[in-house]
């Protein structure tokens, strides 16, 4: 698409919000759009200027997480992996 046409996929990524919410925005009106051979289109302008509502932008308050707490949530998430694959096997 044009560069000042933005497709769904790029306007949730400009925002940092889901697909589904930008869609939910198109359905209630509140963020205008094209179609385009059966695509949707979005003009970077209406994108840029349109708020989320009840979305806060940005990283939630709080303290960022530690590399050590980023390091457990991995070698958890490695463990979960491992058992599925042996419960698929068994």
């Amino acid at each position: 698409m044009d560069d000042n046409l933005l497709t769904v996929r790029d306007a949730a990524r400009l925002k940092d919000i889901s697909r589904t919410a930008v869609y939910a925005a198109i359905a209630q009106g509140r963020l205008p759009h094209v179609t385009v051979l059966g695509k949707i289109g979005l003009l970077k302008s209406d994108v840029i200027a349109w708020t989320p509502q009840g979305h806060r932008s940005g990283r939630p308050a709080g303290r960022p997480m530690s590399a050590e707490a980023k390091a457990r949530i991995s070698e958890a998430q490695k463990l979960r992996w491992a058992k599925r694959k042996l419960e698929k096997k068994g």
